[in-house]
């Protein structure tokens, strides 16, 4: 029978607040009450870590396409190649004119991340069957559709994301043979609709893949989806940024009126399938045979650092072996709450900025299944790792989350429940991204993690 009682009325009032800190400054701060007797911290508990990866994530339909490659030691290189459609997207004003030239337009939506001095080549390839949603309507990181070898065209870069111009975009000279085809079916008649009818369009030609050279310790970078302005709204149409499109120039012979820069345009569908596929190669890195070993790794055999990533999904996992000994404080003991703090680990970022705000707290059973997002006592909210600086000396930089609900879950329970916390990036972030954040593991020194648990004793 368990001796432990659990203060339901002081869980009840610390959900008032959703701030991370707020188990800390319940029991220290000066709202607390004057007298402090019988409030004690316990942050010797022992803490198990690993690595967990998943096979797979779900990708289609993100809100920026992902392309490029970068690496990190621990997990070593991500590479990412993005799927699309496309759709005629114009007017036709001219049925009798001159080809010129067909081009891939594609702008940067200023994220990135990794190297971005090193030079990389992309290749465009066009697809050779439909693209169609697995039977769940989703598409994989691991999701993959055939492509003609021979590519469309391709470009040599480092790329410039952070640059805030509007001839900062990617320009990708495609073949001429397939721009002549557009052409000639634009002029003919008879053979129109198969460029105007999107049914029939995704038929002729079922979509691209922007192709990554792998293996590369560069940057990993984002393309515009949508476009960031309209002519409607007074945007000068040379200022705005647009998602990905094919430019069909094209000259008038003759052409009276001296119009230069003509061209039609086939857009990114933004209502169609479209999906970026990330992989990852982990040879000579820290969690090499990771595969081998049910997709988890003892933060032991990885020099104590942990890592959560996005795009090749990796989890920092915690189990607490000894918890259930706070059930042996005695009779007139109440657990109160818990915290637990984590570090990034210097050197491995270039400022707190690169950082992210948040990542995700999740429950997971024995297999590894994430169960949910954990949530601050008596609510209904998630709770996240908030990113938080001190104002010391030395500026320590943190993760701290309430892991109150988790822990009181564990000491409510009769049975031993295998359950782990998994700390990473949310689904939105991890299949439109290939970051990281690399953290102290257990024996790590200063960036070894501090799980504080409160109570209360008389």
């Amino acid at each position: 029978m368990k001796k432990i009682k659990i203060l339901s009325f002081l869980l009840a009032i610390l959900s008032v607040s959703c701030s991370v800190s707020s188990i800390e400054d319940f029991v220290v701060g000066e709202n607390f009450m004057k007298d402090q007797t019988g409030i004690a911290m316990l942050d010797t508990f022992t803490l198990n870590a690993s690595t967990v990866m998943f096979d797979s994530i779900i990708t289609n339909s993100p809100s920026r396409l992902l392309i490029g490659s970068n690496y990190n030691r621990f997990t070593g290189y991500k590479s990412s190649n993005a799927f699309m459609e496309m759709k005629f997207d114009d007017d036709i004003d001219y049925t009798d004119f001159v080809f010129d030239s067909l081009c891939l337009v594609m702008y940067y939506d200023t994220h990135y991340f990794g190297d971005t001095t090193v030079a990389q080549t992309f290749t465009v390839h066009q697809l050779q069957e439909e693209m169609e949603l697995n039977d769940d309507n989703y598409l994989y990181s691991t999701s993959s559709f055939a492509y003609n070898n021979t590519p469309l065209g391709s470009i040599t870069l480092k790329p410039r994301p952070t640059t805030h111009k509007k001839t900062n975009k990617i320009n990708i000279r495609l073949d001429d043979k397939l721009g002549q085809r557009f052409a000639d079916m634009i002029m003919n008649s008879k053979r129109r609709d198969t460029i105007t009818s999107q049914s029939k369009f995704k038929k002729f030609f079922n979509g691209i893949i922007i192709k990554t050279q792998p293996n590369i310790a560069g940057a990993t970078f984002g393309i515009r989806t949508s476009d960031s302005g309209s002519t409607d709204d007074g945007t000068k149409a040379e200022d705005i940024e647009t998602k990905p499109e094919f430019r069909l120039y094209y000259h008038l012979r003759p052409n009276p009126d001296n119009l230069k820069d003509l061209y039609y345009k086939f857009s990114f569908y933004s209502d169609g399938i479209y999906f970026n596929q990330i992989s990852g190669n982990n040879t000579g890195s820290l969690i090499e045979g990771i595969e081998q070993s049910d997709n988890e790794k003892s933060s032991t055999l990885t020099e104590n650092t942990l890592i959560v990533q996005s795009g090749v999904q990796i989890f920092s996992k915690f189990k607490i072996p000894y918890i259930e000994n706070l059930l042996m404080l005695g009779e007139n003991t109440a657990y109160i709450g818990a915290t637990l703090t984590l570090y990034p680990v210097k050197g491995t970022y270039n400022t707190v900025d690169d950082l992210p705000d948040s990542l995700y707290v999740y429950s997971a059973n024995r297999k590894n299944k994430l169960s949910g997002q954990i949530t601050i006592p008596g609510t209904s909210d998630g709770v996240y790792a908030r990113l938080t600086t001190s104002s010391d000396i030395e500026k320590t930089v943190s993760y701290i989350m309430d892991v109150s609900t988790f822990i009181d879950n564990e000491l409510k329970s009769d049975i031993q429940t295998n359950l782990s916390l998994m700390i990473g990036y949310g689904s939105t972030k991890a299949k439109q991204s290939a970051d990281h954040v690399m953290l102290g593991a257990p024996g790590s020194g200063r960036y070894s993690p501090k799980l504080n648990v409160y109570y209360y004793h008389n």
